[in-house]
């Protein structure tokens, strides 16, 4: 534990430690959850996909202040306890009235043609935008940027995939205007967020694809990443946070203990060390990680930052349990999916197995 209940710094922000909460859709609100994971020790909290135009489904957004008291209420929780709170901000890789008018049509249209015209929208929209529809795009990014600074959050994270995804890979990608480079969307959204938050941390998230085995379609190649690292940190990033590419199964994106290619501790750490080795800010390394060994000696190697997701669900307390020498009671992930993922894509409270399990042993022991 040399490294891992240092201290950070992203920019202008102290991290009391390097353990952060990887951006999980935990429900509807989340405060409970959130304030368990903050309660446990973990030094920031990043709120997933937070759009910044109005969400297709209702879901708090920051493309207006309707949603401040929301985001306010989060950031005060988090706080009691001295840990700090960044938005991922995306935009929608498709188009979101259009596919709203089919969600609402779902009763003449079944849900398998609904998800066909989603899945044909998405692989084109990139290439459907005007140029003055993505400088207005971009412009969505640097109002919501300046409605987050307003509801008091601490960082922003920059989704780098979603559109930005699709701007940066090569599958969606044909342009011929001046977003044909596929760092060229993502560089425009970070220099505008840069210029309207000038003092607030901007993080990154890198999300990157592999031809060989094929992971990913959204999102940089590995072979792309030095050229990212270079546009993005003089564009004025001041993190990075690496995952592997979405705009693919989620089976990939969130693999399970037996998935055939992504096995083991450190699952994404090879997609790390490709920024790592390139970039001169602090980087987030992700992918099942849960134990004290593994993480140490990803810090020794450089990286600032390990976040977690289902091990900070299965235990919300680990970091407290880790740095008071608890390990022994730490309710380690199994990595089954079973109950998280399908909270996340019913949209349902997040929720675990070993909850459950948990739960049963206080009864005995009562």
């Amino acid at each position: 534990m040399n490294k891992l209940f240092q201290p950070v710094q992203v920019g202008s922000l102290t991290l009391k430690n390097s353990i952060v909460f990887a951006p999980t859709s935990v429900g509807r609100e989340g405060l409970d959850f959130y304030e368990k994971i903050a309660k446990g020790g973990a030094s920031l909290i990043i709120l997933p996909d937070i759009s910044v135009i109005p969400s297709m489904l209702g879901a708090p957004s920051l493309g207006s202040l309707q949603y401040a008291d929301y985001f306010r209420k989060v950031v005060e929780i988090c706080h009691r306890y001295d840990c700090k709170v960044s938005v991922q901000l995306f935009h929608p890789e498709y188009d979101v009235d259009y596919i709203g008018s089919l969600y609402r049509q779902r009763g003449k249209i079944s849900s398998d043609e609904v998800h066909r015209l989603l899945a044909e929208n998405m692989m084109g929209y990139a290439d459907t935008l005007t140029t003055e529809q993505a400088d207005a795009i971009v412009e969505k990014f640097a109002a919501a940027a300046r409605n987050a600074r307003e509801v008091g959050v601490d960082m922003i994270q920059i989704h780098g995939d979603r559109l930005i995804g699709s701007f940066s890979s090569a599958l969606f990608n044909h342009r011929t205007d001046r977003y044909a480079p596929h760092t060229a969307f993502a560089e425009a959204v970070v220099k505008a967020v840069r210029a309207a938050v000038p003092e607030m941390p901007l993080d990154y998230k890198l999300t990157i694809r592999t031809e060989e085995p094929k992971l990913g379609r959204g999102g940089a190649l590995i072979s792309e990443v030095p050229e990212f690292v270079e546009v993005l940190e003089a564009a004025g990033v001041d993190a990075f946070h690496v995952a592997i590419a979405n705009h693919s199964n989620i089976r990939d994106t969130i693999p399970a203990a037996n998935h055939p290619l992504l096995q083991g501790e450190g699952c994404f750490t090879h997609l790390g060390r490709a920024v790592l080795t390139m970039a001169r800010k602090p980087v987030c390394i992700v992918g099942k990680l849960q134990h004290t060994d593994a993480m140490e000696a990803l810090l020794e190697e450089g990286f600032a930052m390990v976040g977690m997701s289902r091990q900070l669900v299965a235990d919300p307390e680990w970091p407290n349990k880790v740095q008071s020498g608890q390990t022994d009671s730490i309710r380690y992930c199994v990595y089954c999916n079973s109950k998280c993922v399908a909270s996340i894509m019913s949209g349902q409270p997040v929720s675990c197995i070993l909850w459950d399990n948990a739960n049963e042993t206080k009864e005995v022991n009562a």
